[in-house]
């Protein structure tokens, strides 16, 4: 899959939030502290949120160019979203949940009982929604918004309302999806860009003012490794 290239701004009443960002395949994390507008630009990103300059593509496909007068919907857009509430379908199953999902996917082969033995949720099958602790949602969210088969996938403070073990198990979970598509993920948190990001993007005060690795958080937050050695036991 391709990479997804992004030069915007948005400007809002004494304040403006603009970035040029690559996203590969891969895990890339925008970290940043509350409003230095990492949610801003996810929201751009799914068409949520119109910029007032720039354009966007993913996959080669032109989803927005803001000079020319195109904006392509977000339904159209064929990205996967998954919020920091998890947004499931309270009167449908677990099942229910991934079969609405499924509807709209390209490959028509694909089946809930195939997704669900492939993410390791079966034992969730027959579940309602207010019966899933939040760790069991939060995959179930996960597994909804790639069952489409997304170009991208977006995640906004995915983790921030788990417990930090129930976190690094959602987390380990992602690695091991292996996904070939670009997957972005806002946090405020430099443990989930340590321990989740192959590309980091610093953004304060509306801009971006760093990319890297792994290092750029160990370089800014010097005491990572020694918060991580907590819960290594």
């Amino acid at each position: 899959m391709g990479a997804v290239i992004l030069k915007f701004r948005k400007k809002f009443p004494g304040f403006q939030i603009e970035g040029d960002f690559t996203f590969n395949r891969g895990f890339n994390v925008i970290l940043g502290p509350s409003g230095s507008g990492k949610t801003t630009t996810l929201r751009v990103m799914s068409g949520l949120e119109r910029a007032d300059e720039g354009f966007m593509k993913c996959c080669e496909e032109l989803f927005f160019d803001m000079e020319r007068g195109f904006f392509l919907p977000p339904q159209k857009r064929r990205v996967g979203i998954v919020f920091q509430e998890d947004n499931l379908l309270p009167h449908l199953t677990v099942r229910g949940n991934i079969e609405f999902a499924l509807r709209k996917a390209r490959d028509r082969n694909l089946s809930v009982d195939k997704l669900m033995h492939l993410f390791r949720i079966e034992n969730l099958r027959d579940k309602k929604i207010h019966e899933l602790s939040g760790g069991q949602r939060q995959r179930v969210a996960i597994v909804r918004a790639l069952a489409y088969e997304p170009r991208a996938l977006l995640m906004d403070e995915p983790f921030s309302s788990l417990d930090f073990r129930i976190k690094l198990n959602i987390i380990s979970f992602l690695r091991r999806l292996e996904l070939r598509i670009p997957v972005v993920i806002v946090t405020h948190d430099p443990v989930d860009a340590f321990l989740l990001g192959d590309r980091v993007f610093l953004m304060e005060e509306g801009k971006k003012v760093a990319e890297g690795g792994r290092e750029l958080v160990k370089n800014y937050f010097s005491d990572i490794e020694q918060i991580l050695s907590g819960y290594s036991s």
